[in-house]
């Protein structure tokens, strides 16, 4: 399936920033037109701008028609008059100067140059191009008065008649001597409920007013005099104004502006002239949709109705014929009406509704809005501030019709400034011989599906000039619409297009000089992997030659599905060079196969490793001592490096690998006790103990920490290098020599080494050596037997005298119990109470 190469749409997904043709590099490009898959011209010139074609009849698979436009002609294979190359350009079609600020020239006012331009271009191309505008003195100017005749502009009508003549000639005065004038009033619809419909009303609006009891007769709009320089006529219409009047406070004014606008012919509208509409008025104006109110439900269909007779109340003035049948236009229709015919508004109004006019201004380009006097005697200074205001001001405009396939930007330099105003087309103080610059830049982001010449303009509102730019893209190639029939070069069975062959029905190959043997089978599935499914042939690296792939270079294989390019690449070349290994890269599937016993990078697949620097030496076969593995030039020792370590894992760092330590019998008992007797005599432990303790790591310490229970900040600070977890501590002892005195030493494992450590402790006669019998400790214990014993002895003594003569009482109660005593008197027993009587007591 053909691929394009979008380029010029490419967006990152962070920013959005747009990535245009002209990002590429050189070799990003070359690859772009190099792309097998671009069969034709078209294709080609549509893959990026650089792209050029070969056209020249040439057969064999290995040319290489599409490349860019200066390597074609650096590698001379195709001769200069077929290479089919197409740049963007921009010629101007219509380039007329641009006129004197004086106008002294004869000939029309030229004030854009140039006046057509078109542009060529190719897709996914930029082409910049320029417009010049200068602004010329005492440009022509019409001016068309448009008057509200409510009956409250009564002062005001009477001013404007008051001036007569002398208005034109102060509007020459103030304003521009090249100008002429026109002349309208409006009213609004004569319907209720706008205006009443009352006989008496409709030809007397004003019969109950006791100030002026004459008025004409109401209506929607009338032109009463034309645009012309005779200013007598202009007088004359002024003179013969009459006011009306209507009911309700809003004013038919857009019916009134639209049909100035749409009626050019009638209301007389110069070509090279400045287009101004002056509306006076006290009151707000009727819009769309304001017309249901009196059942009018057809929108404004934006065209000319003015008429002679069409008023039967006015049968000799020409008046807005469909006032009754259509609605008020909107805002949007009037801004277009003004945009299409080139006018420009001015608004003079009350203060009472100025705010309303000034957001109106706000919807209509190029308008202005001032504020009028009751009676409209500073109608004048409205005039010459509206003209000048508009006349220094411009604001240019592109329509609707840019192409969807073209991405335009632009800039603006305007007059006495020195940089550039990005997205803008507008420029305020201009003056007379000012020159604004407008820079475009159009980009073709794609080709149409017709190659119409559709053209956009550049203009504005106030200038009756304007700019027309034609886009013509270069899609395809000239000679694809010429192709040669029955060419030799196509054998006569087929036609040669842009120097390749496109075979009539039957036949095949680049020159069609194969024929299908059968009707239903073609040649060309013989050439595809996977037969008619795949829609690639040759999968698009070479092309079929009567049912056999011819390769194109670098291409191998029955299907041209092998390559020896796109695998991984180093700064040495494809698989780290040819001398390292060679590039294999079969339907799709890229892999280097390297040799001389170099082997793949891990990680960016390609030769450039070597197994001789995993060896310990070079002569022998063993990799990373047989302890790991060969990752790239460097060892990688097995169980993640926890068993060994070093350049090529010959370093044991686990108690797994190195010999089993215990404490008796084995050269850690030897050193200790080596190391305990010299601290004990005094002597030196590294020379005395210098053989013992060879190749063992010991330290010698007051008191062995306990670091499987460590919860002081003495100990954990020597056991944060101790690992517990790797090897136990073990607590061993072991006798001196010649001596009952014993030596305590622990062997842990040390993280910073990763070996095992002895820690020896010091001597200490008091704990390590057997102390005399302490006299007192066999005195004490005798003396104290003897007591005990005593004490004891008179216990058992104290018991047995108690339990005898409890006994004896209990005889004694008993032998009470059975005597028998004469019952009587003591003699020595006394009561203990006497009685005695009162003898003076005689009562009861």
């Amino acid at each position: 399936m053909v691929r394009y190469s979008l380029c010029f749409v490419l967006f990152f997904l962070v920013t959005q920033r747009f990535v245009s043709c002209e990002d590429l590099t050189e070799t990003q490009i070359n690859k772009l037109c190099e792309d097998l898959n671009i069969a034709t011209c078209d294709q080609c010139i549509q893959a990026h701008p650089d792209c050029a074609w070969c056209a020249v009849p040439l057969s064999g698979a290995k040319i290489k028609r599409c490349r860019t436009h200066r390597k074609l002609k650096q590698l001379g294979e195709c001769p200069s008059d077929q290479i089919k190359f197409l740049e963007s350009t921009t010629p101007a079609k219509n380039d007329t100067p641009l006129s004197e600020p004086s106008l002294s020239q004869l000939g029309p006012v030229v004030q854009l140059q140039p006046q057509v331009i078109q542009i060529n271009i190719r897709r996914g191309d930029r082409v910049k191009f320029n417009i010049t505008f200068r602004k010329v003195t005492d440009y022509p100017v019409d001016l068309y008065y448009l008057m509200d005749l409510s009956h409250s502009m009564l002062d005001d009508l009477k001013t404007l008649q008051r001036l007569g003549q002398s208005l034109a000639d102060d509007i020459k005065t103030n304003v521009t001597s090249n100008i002429q004038m026109g002349f309208g009033t409006f009213v609004d619809k004569v319907m209720m409920p706008f205006a009443s419909t009352v006989t008496e009303q409709l030809q007397n609006p004003c019969a109950k007013n006791q100030e002026d009891n004459v008025c004409a007769p109401p209506f929607g709009f009338k032109h009463q005099q034309s645009i012309s320089d005779q200013v007598e006529k202009f007088r004359t219409s002024v003179a013969n104004t009459t006011i009306s009047g209507n009911i309700d406070s809003p004013e038919g004014s857009f019916d009134a502006l639209m049909q100035i606008a749409v009626c050019g012919d009638k209301i007389g509208w110069r070509a090279d002239a400045t287009h101004l509409v002056i509306v006076t008025t006290d009151a707000s104006f009727h819009m769309a949709l304001d017309g249901k109110l009196a059942a009018i439900l057809e929108a404004n269909d934006m065209k000319c109705h003015l008429s002679k007779g069409a008023n039967p109340n006015l049968p000799a003035d020409t008046v807005y014929d469909k006032s009754k049948y259509l609605d008020y236009p909107s805002i949007g229709q009037l801004r277009a009406a003004f945009k299409d015919n080139k006018i420009q508004p001015i608004f003079a109004v009350t203060k009472e509704v100025r705010s309303l006019y000034e957001e109106l201004r706000q919807l209509i380009p190029n308008s202005y809005v001032d504020e009028l006097a009751n009676d409209s005697s500073n109608i004048i200074g409205i005039i010459s501030a509206a003209y000048n205001q508009l006349r220094g001001k411009l604001d240019m405009s592109l329509d609707e019709n840019i192409p969807p396939e073209i991405s335009l930007r632009y800039r603006v330099l305007c007059p006495n400034r020195t940089d550039w105003k990005n997205n803008s087309l507008s420029c305020d103080q201009i003056q007379i011989g000012s020159e604004i610059v407008y820079e475009f830049e159009a980009i073709a982001e794609g080709c149409p599906s017709q190659n119409i010449m559709r053209p956009l303009t550049f203009t504005s509102s106030s200038l009756q000039e304007d700019v027309k730019i034609f886009f013509n893209f270069l899609c395809n190639c000239e000679c694809s619409k010429h192709p040669v029939v029955s060419s030799v070069n196509c054998s006569t069975n087929g036609s040669l297009v842009c120097g390749v062959c496109e075979c009539d029905s039957g036949h095949e190959g680049a020159q069609c000089q194969c024929i299908q043997t059968q009707a239903d089978v073609s040649l060309l599935s013989q050439c595809k992997q996977n037969g008619e499914n795949n829609d690639d042939i040759c999968e698009g690296n070479g092309v079929c030659e009567c049912g056999t792939c011819v390769c194109n270079e670098g291409y191998r294989g029955q299907f041209c599905q092998c390559s020896s390019k796109g695998c991984p690449t180093s700064n040495d070349g494809i698989c780290g060079g040819a001398d390292k290994g060679t590039c294999e890269n079969c339907d799709g599937i890229a892999k280097c196969n390297c040799k001389n016993g170099w082997t793949l990078h891990p990680e960016i697949q390609t030769c450039n490793c070597h197994d001789d620097l995993c060896k310990a030496n070079v002569t022998s076969d063993v990799l990373c001592s047989s302890n790991g593995e060969c990752d790239c030039n460097r060892c990688k020792c097995f169980n993640d490096s926890t068993i060994y370590s070093g350049q090529f894992c010959d370093v044991c760092i686990n108690p797994v690998c190195k010999p089993v330590v215990e404490c008796e019998g084995t050269s850690m008992q030897s050193c200790a006790q080596c190391v305990n007797e010299a601290q004990r005599l005094r002597e030196n432990q590294n020379e005395k103990c210098f053989d013992k303790c060879a190749d063992i790591d010991y330290t010698l310490l007051t008191s062995i920490p306990d670091c499987t229970n460590c919860f002081d900040s003495s100990c954990s600070k020597f056991c944060e290098d101790i690992d517990v977890n790797i090897a136990a501590p073990k607590d061993c002892q072991a006798f001196l020599a010649n001596s009952e005195c014993t030596v305590q030493f622990d062997i842990v494992w040390r993280k910073s080494t990763n070996d095992y450590q002895l820690l020896v402790k010091e001597f200490d006669k008091a704990q390590d050596c057997p102390q005399p019998i302490n006299p007192l400790l066999i005195v004490l214990p005798i003396v104290a037997g003897i007591v005990l014993l005593g004490l004891l002895a008179l216990i058992a003594w104290k018991i047995f005298q108690t339990m005898r003569d409890k006994r004896e009482w209990l005889s004694f109660e008993n032998e009470m119990k059975q005597s028998k005593w004469t019952k009587g008197q003591n003699p020595i027993f006394e009561k203990p109470s006497t009685r005695f009587e009162n003898p003076t007591f005689h009562g009861n």
